[in-house]
């Protein structure tokens, strides 16, 4: 294929999807048909832009979307993206998703999870005092949606309604601080941090852990001089690295924040008597549904 072919084919495509978005804007719902008196251009051009945008590709008197294997690629990745807690590759791919389909059970399951995105990072960003005063309206608008979404059956709704029911019993964990359900919220925060990359953040996310648990902490530490002089660095770094300390002494060494993650994880582990990455996991997750 020639470039010159190839650009005209890209721009040919550009025009086309644009006016598929322009007829959406106008409520209509644009079918692209194939004829016989098509070329092998103005095919390659129409089943490309049926599968970027979701639109009905009518062959002879068979319609079929091209598209919809990718939407449901789509919004399966951002189910998987949404409960390892990257809101915004998840919400990425519910968006593709949701431009891709054409399919009525899928556009309430893709509008759904982006409604969760929001409420799980809403959850985890907020401060604790104002949890269920600030989230509360989030959890009713969600609720009356679920039961609007009429293609879903009624043992799917249960479900999401159920974990929305666990979820609340958590916020209002946090707004009356309860210390475990307060740290799990911490370690995600940490997760998120080191995906992202801002390491001193998750150095900060960390000390507020400890700070949480500082009586089991240190009674442990009591009986590991290592820790002891880990949990030592730990604040004399964030003293130095934040601006706290009026000294301009170099940040002792430290251990990289995930590893510093991890050695946190195996004591919160030994103290609450559960793999608590796994519990916090569990707690801050939406898992889809699965019909018996």
């Amino acid at each position: 294929m020639s470039k010159e072919f190839e650009s005209e084919i890209f721009t040919a495509v550009k025009e086309e999807i644009e006016r598929i978005e322009s007829e959406r804007y106008n409520s209509k719902n644009p079918v692209l048909v194939v004829t016989s008196k098509d070329s092998t251009k103005d095919i390659v051009i129409k089943i490309l832009s049926a599968e970027r945008m979701g639109a009905p590709l009518k062959i002879h008197s068979t319609s079929f979307n091209p598209a919809e294997d990718l939407a449901k690629k789509n919004l399966s990745i951002g189910k998987r993206a949404l409960n390892s807690w990257q809101f915004r590759k998840s919400m990425d791919h519910l968006s593709l998703a949701a431009i891709q389909t054409t399919d009525k059970t899928i556009q309430q399951k893709v509008n759904l999870y982006k409604q969760l995105n929001k409420l799980l990072k809403a959850i985890i960003q907020a401060n604790p005092e104002r949890a269920v005063r600030n989230l509360q309206p989030i959890f009713k608008d969600i609720r009356l949606s679920i039961e609007k979404y009429d293609l879903f059956d009624k043992a799917e709704q249960q479900h999401y309604l159920q974990l929305l029911d666990l979820l609340f019993n958590f916020v209002e964990a946090l707004t009356k601080k309860e210390v475990a359900s307060l740290t799990h919220q911490l370690l995600a925060r940490c997760s998120i941090s080191l995906m992202n990359s801002e390491y001193l953040a998750a150095y900060i996310w960390l000390y507020k852990i400890y700070l949480l648990n500082k009586d089991s902490f240190t009674t442990i530490a009591n009986k590991n001089e290592r820790l002891k002089e880990v949990l030592v660095n730990l604040k004399e770094y964030l003293s130095i690295e934040t601006g706290l300390s009026e000294e301009l002494d170099d940040s002792p060494t430290i251990a990289k924040s995930g590893d510093l993650r991890d050695i946190f994880i195996d004591l919160l582990t030994e103290i609450y008597d559960v793999n608590f990455l796994e519990k916090t996991k569990e707690i801050l997750s939406f898992p889809p549904f699965k019909s018996t």
